[in-house]
């Protein structure tokens, strides 16, 4: 499939969603429109995210399962029609950074924690001197 950005695809997708709805009388599921436009599960849940942040479509947890709606499809229009900037890089830069920041909090908390342990043995080794004292 050819590389597309978010407008063209939000049009596929609400178009997806009216033929699927023509075709089987019930509203698709996400596997269903990515059958329908041959894309991965992961790529086709992505997207569903996208376009409900944006309000175009809606997802409702039915007892079948999870069924896509069209909400408002003019919002489309509110989409630049520019290539969506994808830069996996850059997001695994910041995924990479945070990772660090947690790895030194981590750190910081473990080190608070052996100065209180190693007070504490302290303390006691304090207590059992006196105690052997008297």
């Amino acid at each position: 499939m050819k590389k597309t950005n978010l407008y063209d695809m939000a049009h596929l997708v609400v178009s997806a969603i009216r033929i699927h709805e023509h075709q089987h009388s019930v509203p698709p599921t996400t596997e269903d429109l990515c059958i329908m436009l041959a894309i991965s599960p992961e790529e086709g849940s992505r997207l569903c995210h996208k376009l409900s942040d944006y309000e175009i479509i809606e997802a409702l947890q039915k007892p079948g399962g999870t069924r896509l709606f069209i909400k408002d499809h003019l919002k489309i229009e509110d989409i630049p029609a520019q290539p969506e900037n994808v830069n996996l890089q850059s997001e695994l830069d910041q995924f990479k950074k945070a990772r660090e920041a947690q790895m030194a909090k981590i750190k910081s908390i473990q080190t608070e924690q052996a100065e209180k342990k190693k007070k504490l043995h302290e303390e006691l080794e304090k207590k059992l001197k006196t105690i052997k004292k008297k």
